[in-house]
């Protein structure tokens, strides 16, 4: 029976879409008048970002990326006269918004482990929410850009359990179906337990099979299941296991993710403005990753958990055409 209702409300889920984007394709599009739009803003003296951000964040990426290829036709280096035109972080949010999406994943991956030291969290981020086809998509155009393999820059930048569990991810091979066999989640629920709290030490092994190749609603019922059991919730059994290291933080965002990844996202944003300082390149990659999906879900998970709204703390922590360019996507 809870197999049936499990079925039942991830079928309902998906035949009605639940997801909510805050962008949408504009119709009828005319790249030519949007790649002329662009070159008019940035020709004589000055710039009209107000016109820039009429395109860029008004269209898909796969509109802007069309719209990148008719300006690069026409005009030059749609991305290079947006570097000499523009400035400080809306510089730097634009030239994003004129890659495909599969290129500014693989350039947000690269930048996670290119500076001194890795950006663990975000890092963890992209890998978890993208489907085995991007994955597979974000591999190839990633090798081709790069030189080299996500692969193999994941191993040389991460090390021990959390390095399996990343290329294991990477190479796509998660259950995508959402069904659940609750025969399958007991076996999971109860070799965690054998596989941890049980034994001295960790089957490292088998935590990185069940995060990484389970579907995400067969994994939210293994942490219920887990619970029941044990009387331990998962989040404390993965955080004792690999205490102190980057595995245990990368399964707990896991587990929020496949609980709700609306609130995840949601504690992301926040992440990303709270305290003194701003990281500016997480917000503008949550942005820019999550407007055409589901960040209409996260504002509302965000104003449901902070109690302000996404648009007003971004506001208040943010300045000028950058300001309004994240607003036009946000909104």
């Amino acid at each position: 029976m809870r197999f049936l209702i499990i079925l039942f409300v991830v079928s309902f889920g998906i035949v009605f879409g639940q997801d909510i984007p805050t962008l949408l394709p504009v119709e009828p599009f005319d790249p030519n008048s949007d790649a002329a739009r662009l070159d008019d803003a940035m020709s004589g003296l000055g710039t009209d970002e107000d016109k820039i951000i009429s395109v860029l964040c008004y269209r898909t990426a796969s509109q802007r990326d069309v719209i990148t290829t008719t300006y690069n036709n026409q005009y030059g280096s749609l991305a290079s006269d947006l570097e000499s035109e523009v400035t400080g972080n809306f510089k730097i949010l634009s030239v994003m918004l004129t890659h495909s999406m599969i290129k500014f994943l693989s350039i947000e991956l690269h930048e996670t482990m290119d500076a001194p030291g890795t950006d663990e969290p975000s890092l963890t981020e992209v890998m978890i929410s993208r489907s085995n086809q991007e994955l597979a998509d974000i591999q190839t155009f990633f090798n081709s850009y790069y030189g080299h393999t996500l692969v193999s820059e994941i191993e040389s930048d991460t090390s021990g359990p959390y390095r399996r569990l990343l290329i294991q991810m990477a190479e796509g091979r998660r259950d995508e179906t959402n069904l659940v066999d609750m025969a399958a989640v007991q076996k999971d629920v109860d070799d965690l337990y054998e596989g941890g709290p049980a034994i001295e030490g960790t089957n490292e092994d088998l935590y990185i099979d069940v995060f990484s190749l389970r579907n995400y609603v067969h994994v939210d019922e293994v942490a219920v299941l887990y619970e029941e059991k044990y009387g331990t919730s998962l989040t404390t059994v993965v955080t004792t296991e690999f205490e102190g290291r980057d595995m245990g933080n990368a399964l707990v965002s896991i587990l929020q993710y496949s609980r709700d990844k609306a609130k995840y996202f949601a504690s992301r944003f926040h992440e990303s403005i709270a305290g003194a300082g701003t990281a500016d390149r997480d917000l503008m990659r949550l942005t820019i990753s999550r407007c055409e999906t589901d960040l209409g879900n996260i504002k509302t998970a965000y104003q449901n958990i902070y109690s302000v709204s996404l648009s007003s703390d971004v506001s208040d922590d943010t300045s000028g055409s950058y300001r309004s360019a994240l607003l036009a996507l946000i909104d």
